[in-house]
């Protein structure tokens, strides 16, 4: 059962062209559960939305949570309602937090690079940084000084270790993100913005041999398509109970579950949160997440949008 906090929003503010801040205060409670450094919660919305947005405030402060959402005109829907439906005084519900995006705590040295709206995850590891004096280096590259929020509390937060760069949406401008991966050494780095963005850091990175931690809210598969069973399906196995069900072609593993009447917990069915990860223990499923990292792909298994190149699947279930 998915676990679901009622959260009164207190105030919003605009902080930049197209992004809109939000805070949210506990209502059936004097606190909020706590969270870490890079941490983000789903949020229930109108219409059964559910979006996840990364916790930008202090990690230290329980008495709220605060995102922000950029308002996409080409998106599913979470932004529109955000920027023109909520209000100050409803009352919404939030999950307790997770992190997909934690800190590494043995780095000497911490570089995140953010894109746009994908500042907003750095902002709570900035508090964290420097409330433990752990060193941070961050560049922050947006289109114009209009679409850019936060500045000013980063500059309080950082100062001379924020970077910010304005390309004007010209490739061009990007910042030189191999000059940024070699110029420290021995750190570990951060990504988080536009897909192609991250795309262009792993690639570099993977070039340099040094590590990288991307978080990527958008739909896992483009268009919100998934690639689901292909022809003929497969069969997955669920090992707590030595069921067996069938996966039909076009159908994801979470739809063959539900037919079964079996429960799982999910929550955005894009690949993104997490929610519906489970192990299993034999099988080549197909990783179309954007969740889990490369080791934790030998083990584990987004079922919202995994495929299969077997024709079993053993889970966990």
């Amino acid at each position: 059962m998915i676990v679901k906090l009622k959260v009164f929003v207190s105030a919003m503010r605009l902080e930049a062209t197209g992004i809109m801040s939000v805070e949210l205060t506990p209502v059936d409670a004097a606190t909020l559960p706590p969270f870490s450094a890079g941490g983000h919660i789903d949020v229930f919305l109108a219409n059964s939305l559910v979006r996840q947005y990364s916790l930008m405030n202090d990690p230290t402060e329980t008495h709220r949570y605060v995102i922000a959402v950029l308002r996409e005109g080409n998106g599913r829907g979470g932004s529109t309602f955000v920027h023109k439906q909520l209000r100050v005084g409803d009352i919404i519900e939030v999950s307790p937090p997770r992190n997909n995006f934690a800190l590494i705590d043995d780095a000497p040295l911490h570089v995140f690079v953010a894109g746009g709206i994908g500042i907003t995850p750095f902002i709570s590891m900035a508090h964290h940084c420097r409330a433990h004096a752990i060193p941070v280096r961050l560049y922050y590259c947006a289109k114009t000084a209009k679409t850019t929020a936060f500045v000013a509390q980063l500059q309080g937060l950082l100062g001379d270790d924020l970077v910010v760069h304005f390309d004007d949406g010209d490739r061009a401008k990007s910042l030189d993100l191999a000059a940024i991966a070699k110029a420290h050494e021995g750190a570990q780095f951060y990504c988080c913005g536009p897909r192609g963005l991250m795309q262009a850091f792993t690639s570099v990175t993977s070039q340099l041999d040094v590590p990288l931690l991307t978080e990527d809210f958008n739909p896992a598969i483009a268009n919100g398509d998934t690639i689901t069973a292909a022809e003929g399906g497969f069969d997955i196995v669920l090992s707590q109970s030595d069921t067996t069900l069938h996966v039909s072609a076009g159908e994801t593993i979470l739809e063959a579950l539900k037919r079964a009447n079996i429960e799982v917990e999910t929550s955005c069915e894009a690949g993104v949160c997490g929610t519906c990860v489970v192990n299993y223990s034999e099988g080549e499923p197909v990783h179309n997440d954007v969740v889990l990292m490369p080791d934790e792909q030998e083990r584990s298994v987004a079922l919202c949008v995994a495929g299969c190149r077997s024709k079993k699947l053993v889970l966990d279930l």
